[in-house]
């Protein structure tokens, strides 16, 4: 895709640190409001950090190093950003002040702090760090670095998310049904799947009838939300009406009556009033109804694509339509809108770094690309036996938990065994977001 150069390339930034509250609360509102920045990864594991840090291939890196197991593994992992000419800014904890000489000797780190530190400043130290590194390597290989330019009651913090794409054949679907198994069975996390493609997805992916399914709800919007549940090892799911006409027919009136107990826009509220900590949209590709009532009523967007050209232009799309066409209905804020690379193969032309480049470059903004899933033929197959993929596919499962963290930072829930100390499944605390 031909796109003009522009004057000021945006800095890619990583950040990562222990946990939640560092990164989401500390390190990540500086950033940003900082229109020099992009953001395209953040971590809050070890695991995470040494994924997404090769895929993205960030200018700039920002660790608080008590995320790693240890000095030399950090030093070790920062080497590798040597390779595309990033920089790296660490922040000890005063307990291990003693190791500042000791990270200012590896030759990709531009200054180390001591915390307490001032964010901002850093923000400031980073970006500096970056461009003078950005303009060293310009002159010293300019042929190389343009190589590398193309190749590279509600409960409290329910969090709805809408998994969308503009296109189909982007495995939305199998995404958002891997992350809803993977919270609420594996997890123990009280989730609901509203799986609303037409055929409705989950039917045949996770051994579910197409009966009952949402007509029950638009039938007896009170009553009829319980109805229309189905269950698969004690994962919610509810499914969109199977049969065209009844398809059809909910969209027609929801475009009508938004607000009417019996649209698909209420059907999606009415899920926030059912103690769900997470409610995952598997809504259709395109711009109909069934999708763009999802939308409005989610606080949260997952975009689903692959690193094709065609489908960097309906990213696009979506980002406009996230952002800029839905904005006097309902805006999800900036920081709830996050990517996941889907399909990716090492041979393609267009890498996980380039792909998000290339966004930056032609919108002026990308999200954090909250996983990278490599193709793998294994998850049609598990699908086709009717398996969770999550279950039997190592890859994916690696992704789907890097995306959990990123949408339910801070340790997923308050208990991995289960109880939350009333024999009921957790909750998630989640942050607040502003709705504008």
């Amino acid at each position: 895709m031909a796109t003009p150069p522009i004057a000021d390339p945006k800095v890619t930034v990583m950040l990562a640190g222990p946990g939640h509250e560092a990164v989401f609360y500390q390190m990540q509102p500086p950033f940003l409001s900082d229109a020099r920045f992009v953001i395209s990864a953040n971590a809050t594991q070890w695991a995470a950090f040494e994924q997404s840090l090769t895929q993205m291939r960030p200018d700039l890196v920002v660790v608080q190093v008590e995320i790693a197991p240890g000095p030399e593994a950090l030093i070790q992992m920062l080497a590798e950003i040597q390779v595309w000419n990033g920089v790296a800014i660490l922040v000890l904890p005063a307990a291990l002040r003693d190791l500042r000489g000791t990270f200012e000797k590896a030759a990709v780190v531009r200054g180390v702090y001591i915390a307490p530190v001032n964010w901002g400043e850093i923000a400031q130290a980073g970006f500096a760090a970056a461009m003078t590194e950005r303009a060293r390597a310009a002159a010293a290989a300019p042929l190389q670095q343009a190589y590398l330019s193309r190749t590279s009651g509600a409960i409290v913090g329910t969090r709805v998310v809408a998994f969308l794409s503009a296109t189909g054949g982007t495995g939305r679907s199998t995404i958002a049904e891997s992350l809803a198994y993977e919270l609420s069975v594996r997890m123990n996390v009280r989730s609901l799947l509203m799986s609303f493609d037409l055929p409705p997805a989950a039917a045949p992916h996770l051994k579910l009838r197409y009966v009952p399914n949402a007509m029950e709800y638009f039938t007896r919007p009170g009553d009829g939300f319980a109805a229309a549940i189905q269950s698969r090892e004690g994962l919610d799911v509810l499914l969109a009406p199977e049969n065209s006409v009844d398809y059809q027919k909910a969209a027609e009136y929801s475009t009508a009556h938004k607000t009417e107990p019996e649209s698909i826009y209420s059907l999606v509220m009415a899920s926030w009033t059912r103690n769900y900590a997470a409610v995952l949209l598997d809504l259709p590709a395109g711009e109909q109804p069934w999708g763009l009532q999802g939308i409005t009523a989610a606080n949260t967007a997952v975009i689903v694509t692959r690193c094709t050209l065609a489908d960097m232009t309906a990213t696009r799309h979506s980002l406009v339509l996230l952002l800029e066409r839905l904005i006097g209905e309902h805006r999800i804020p900036r920081e709830a809108i996050y990517l996941v690379l889907n399909q990716v193969n090492d041979h393609s032309p267009i890498s996980a770094r380039g792909f998000h480049d290339e966004l930056v470059a032609g919108y002026g903004w990308a999200p954090p690309v909250a996983a990278v899933i490599p193709y793998l033929p294994a998850i049609s197959q598990a699908q086709d036996e009717q398996i969770p993929a999550v279950t039997r596919v190592d890859g994916l499962a690696k992704a789907i938990h890097n995306l959990a963290e990123s949408l339910f930072p801070g340790g997923l829930m308050a208990d991995l065994s289960g109880s939350n100390g009333h024999n009921s499944k957790s909750r998630l605390r989640i942050p607040h977001f502003r709705f504008t």
